[in-house]
């Protein structure tokens, strides 16, 4: 019997994860620019961190052994990290690096109502077959927010051809709709995010926008150090974040916050000086009238 896409997808990557022998570069070279490059993207995540501290929080998709949960919990979170198998997360677990895992399909999950303070993915949500599924079991099981840091569908742009361009030039990705892997693009919409938070009775959302540089020949070079590979991670940001404030490029990631219940001051002020933009959404007046 043919498998549906659905079920290809899910075979696809659980067969990515039982193959993979790399370790990512937090693990095994945490000086790199790739280590300070996935870094730099969680760093976005230290207002909640620091405004609750030691609270619970589940990653999804999370099989490049367990790193999102080890950022986290490396920043005082009580982390379990989950994907659709325990083929690196065991490994992770074994040497230490990560102190609870689950085996979780991100749109079926198995665990109550409620059960973490934050649900989150990074860079897994865009992998997803059905990605808006995952989101409303991310919504059921997150107490607070749930948390997502992903490309970012940015429409169409001025420079847009030129990024792409540059993509297939230095990194070979030369389909703008479909991955190597073959995934669909499924970047975040925060528009339709916002409708899909509003439609549930979210209370507020927190966006902020930036750009990533991937040059794989400088992967493993020395973050700070002057060396070609610093040069060029940099250069590829500024220029990037230079085009984006005059309209001509749009920002290639962002992490989107959804809030369950009002954003507290402490962590208002703390994502406001992060720079992110906070979006309060509307109430329906009519099911306000029914309660």
């Amino acid at each position: 019997m043919r498998m549906t896409s659905v079920q290809w997808s899910y075979a696809r990557h659980s067969s990515f994860e039982r193959d993979s022998l790399t370790l990512p570069s937090c693990y095994a070279c945490p000086e790199s620019i790739d280590a300070w490059r996935h870094r730099r993207m969680l760093d976005t995540l230290l207002p909640l961190l620091e405004c609750y501290p030691g609270a619970s929080w589940m990653t999804l998709g999370d099989g490049g052994y367990g790193s999102d949960a080890y950022y986290l919990q490396s920043h005082g979170a009580d982390a379990t990290a989950t994907s659709l198998t325990d083929a690196t997360l065991q490994v992770a677990f074994s040497r230490g690096y990560i102190k609870k895992y689950q085996v979780q399909n991100a749109e079926a999950l198995t665990v109550a109502d409620g059960s973490f303070d934050f649900v989150m993915c990074k860079e897994s949500y865009h992998h997803f077959p059905r990605p808006p599924i995952a989101f409303y079991e991310m919504w059921r099981v997150a107490r607070r927010a749930l948390v997502l840091i992903e490309p970012y569908d940015s429409g169409t742009k001025p420079l847009a051809f030129v990024k792409w361009l540059a993509k297939k030039l230095l990194r070979g990705e030369g389909n703008a709709q479909f991955e190597p892997s073959g995934n669909f693009l499924f970047k975040v919409s925060v528009r339709e995010v916002e409708k899909m938070s509003t439609a549930i009775g979210g209370e507020a959302m927190a966006v902020k926008y930036f750009n990533d540089f991937f040059y794989p020949r400088a992967a493993r070079d020395r973050h700070g150090q002057l060396s070609f590979g610093s040069l060029i991670t940099q250069l590829g940001l500024m220029t990037q974040n230079t085009l984006c404030r005059m309209g001509l490029l749009g920002y290639g990631l962002t992490t989107t916050l959804v809030f369950k219940e009002a954003i507290e001051p402490q962590l208002r002020d703390a994502l406001n000086r992060k720079g992110f933009k906070i979006i309060g959404l509307p109430k329906n007046p009519y099911m306000q009238k029914q309660i």
